[in-house]
């Protein structure tokens, strides 16, 4: 029996919360808002 485990992680982080610029430094990750976690979709 296969097991499938949910990545809760940010896609564009990867859990980071930050990412880094190509010039130096980082940023706060705009997709998961420093979290580091997904975002839920919202369901209208």
């Amino acid at each position: 029996m296969k097991k499938y485990t949910q990545n809760l992680n940010c896609n564009y982080c990867g859990g980071d919360g930050y990412v880094q610029l190509l010039l130096g430094g980082s940023e706060t990750c705009y997709a998961c808002g420093g979290t580091g976690k997904k975002a839920k979709e919202k369901q209208c």
